[in-house]
């Protein structure tokens, strides 16, 4: 009996050899998965920081729309003022600035959104459509190797 007890004990603190192959077979069916699961977080992240970039320079286009909106509401004011003291030349300059500034502030806003639309939600679409190809893929060759 007390060989049998001995026995238990060594097998059970020291991992027999067939335990060790288990262990390798599986790191080795395991690591393929691996790598592509860090390849698409990767991917991942890639897409996430274009799309803030993209998101990004649609605020800065946006604020700067905002400034020009607020240079055209001065240009407005100015130009009320001008036609009240019925000065042509002052006004009609005025209203050529303020023209040329409304133009610009809308080009600017409409960009910008664009922009913001683009970026927010920050989600990566792309790297999700092409891990979802991939399983279907992978998931369509099991299905004819059987």
């Amino acid at each position: 009996m007390s060989t049998t007890d001995h026995d238990d004990t060594t097998t059970s603190t020291k991992p027999s050899f067939r335990d060790t192959v288990t262990a390798g077979l599986v790191q080795k069916a395991l690591e393929p998965v691996l790598r592509a699961v860090r390849n698409e977080v990767a991917s991942a992240r890639r897409e996430i920081s274009d799309r803030a970039s993209g998101a990004k320079t649609g605020l800065v286009l946006t604020g700067a729309a905002v400034a020009f909106a607020l240079t055209t509401l001065v240009l407005l004011a100015g130009l009320v003022v001008a036609l009240l003291a019925l000065a042509l030349p002052i006004w009609a300059a005025i209203g050529i600035t303020f023209v040329v500034f409304a133009v610009v502030t809308a080009i600017l806003l409409v960009v910008g959104l664009r922009g913001i639309r683009r970026g927010v939600p920050p989600v990566p679409k792309d790297t999700i459509r092409a891990a979802k190809d991939r399983v279907t893929h992978t998931g369509d060759a099991t299905t004819t190797a059987d």
